[in-house]
C-alpha cells in the first residue's frame, strides 16, 4: 500500500535536511529581500495584536503550523493555526506584545519555499497584568504563492537561561 505525503511537508523536511547538510541553492536577492520583508509584516502584526493583518500573511492552506513559545498544543490548518490561535492570544490572553526577530542566522530559499532561522526577543503583557520576557529560537517558513511569500511554518521554542 502506498503512503500518501503532503508535499509541503515532505519540502519543509527537505529545508531541513538542507540546513543540517549544508546542501546551497540558487537564491535569488530578490526572493531574499521578499521573504525578509514578509517575515517583518509577520512580527509588526504580532506586535499590533493585528488578527486580521496576520490573516493576510499567512498561507490559507490545511498544513499551516503555528507554534507559538508559550503554547501547549501544535495549530495545525488554516484556519485553526492562524485566525483562531492569534484571535484568541490578542482577544482573551495578551494585552499587549512586543515580538521582533533579533539575529537572523540564516535565510534561504529554493525559489518555492523559504526558511528563517534565527533568535526572537519577545515581551508579553497577559490580561491579568503578568509580564512575560524571553528569547526563542525560531523557524519561520514561507511558501511563495504568486509573487508573494506567505508563512507556513513558525514555531518559537524559549531558550533555557
Amino acid at each position: 500500500m502506498r503512503q500518501r505525503t503532503n508535499p509541503t511537508s515532505s519540502a519543509i523536511a527537505a529545508a531541513g535536511f538542507a540546513l543540517m547538510t549544508g546542501m546551497v541553492f540558487a537564491q535569488e536577492p530578490a526572493d531574499i529581500d521578499a521573504v525578509q520583508a514578509a517575515n517583518t509584516a509577520f512580527y509588526a502584526a504580532l506586535s499590533a495584536r493585528d488578527a486580521k493583518a496576520m490573516e493576510g500573511l499567512w498561507a490559507n492552506k490545511p498544513y499551516v503550523v503555528n507554534i507559538g513559545p508559550v503554547s501547549k498544543t501544535i495549530a495545525v490548518g488554516y484556519p485553526d493555526a492562524v485566525t483562531k490561535y492569534f484571535a484568541n492570544a490578542f482577544n482573551n490572553v495578551f494585552s499587549e506584545v512586543n515580538a521582533s526577530m533579533t539575529s537572523t542566522a540564516q535565510i534561504q530559499t529554493d525559489g518555492k519555499l523559504a526558511w528563517i532561522v534565527g533568535t526572537e526577543n519577545a515581551k508579553l503583557k497577559t490580561k491579568a497584568g503578568e509580564v512575560r520576557e524571553f528569547v526563542t529560537f525560531t523557524t519561520n517558513i514561507f511558501e511563495k504563492d504568486g509573487n508573494r511569500w506567505l508563512m507556513v511554518s513558525h514555531q518559537a521554542a524559549i531558550q533555557p537561561k
